[in-house]
């Protein structure tokens, strides 16, 4: 199993806060299956791309001999959109996750979605052949009220990634299953940052998917993370969701 977004990189995010509780987030994922983990601290513009590259690269030095037998890793970010200020398609290019043409985006979670932000990244995929693909689709505003944007934005050209808890969380697990139902998700990720609060769980979603009747779906889940992180493209049968009532069909 690939778990595609995490912050297990120590002092680089508000993720893992030492090497300590790198090497035990490591060793969780490691308990429950995981055999393959994208690390992907937060990048908000505040240093160039180039000096958040140094930084990364020193956070994996420390953890590389932690790392659990097998486990193979790759790095990546988890870039924050919002239309405005965003940065360059170089310094995009530069953030994508290490070995593809793939970046991780975060867009903003309460506001609507501004048309200069979807316009920005429809350039982006035009102009630079690289994909983005959305980080925690189920924690924004915008998608849980206005699901056919997910279907616009994979239209466009988007890969759309789910944390493990939105299968499993109240609140988000009908936008979840409907997601998936429609051939909306593509990667999914604990976004693990502590061993506490916010800790893997990748397990709880694998049963609570299973249970569902979607074990089709999780196979091919598990796939289309391993052709983005082949650097192959990802071609599936979506449709759009649309939302009535507390219900997506």
């Amino acid at each position: 199993m690939i778990d595609f977004h995490t912050h297990i990189l120590p002092n680089i995010d508000d993720g893992a806060s030492s090497v300590s509780v790198s090497q035990q987030l490591l060793a969780m994922e490691a308990e429950q299956g995981v055999t393959e983990v994208v690390f992907t601290p937060h990048y908000y513009g505040k240093r160039t791309a180039s000096e958040f590259l140094a930084l990364r690269e020193n956070a994996v030095d420390q953890i590389r001999v932690f790392m659990p037998d097998g486990m193979k890793f790759r790095a990546g970010a988890e870039v924050h959109l919002t239309g405005i200020n965003d940065p360059t398609d170089e310094a995009l290019c530069e953030l994508a996750i290490e070995g593809t043409k793939c970046v991780l985006v975060e867009f903003p979670f309460s506001s609507a979605w501004s048309d200069r932000l979807l316009e920005r990244v429809s350039a982006f995929i035009a102009d630079t052949g690289y994909t983005p693909i959305l980080a925690h689709a189920e924690r924004y505003a915008q998608a849980l009220n206005t699901p056919s944007v997910i279907f616009e934005l994979v239209r466009m050209g988007c890969l759309i990634q789910l944390n493990t808890r939105a299968f499993t969380e109240k609140s988000t697990r009908r936008f979840a299953f409907a997601l998936l139902k429609h051939g909306l998700v593509h990667c999914i990720g604990t976004d693990a940052h502590d061993t506490e609060n916010r800790t893997p769980d990748y397990l709880s979603a694998e049963r609570a998917v299973l249970k569902a009747g979607f074990e089709a779906e999780w196979t091919e889940l598990q796939w289309c993370m391993r052709m983005v992180l082949a650097g192959e493209a990802v071609r599936k049968p979506f449709s759009p969701v649309k939302k009535f009532g507390k219900f997506y069909f």
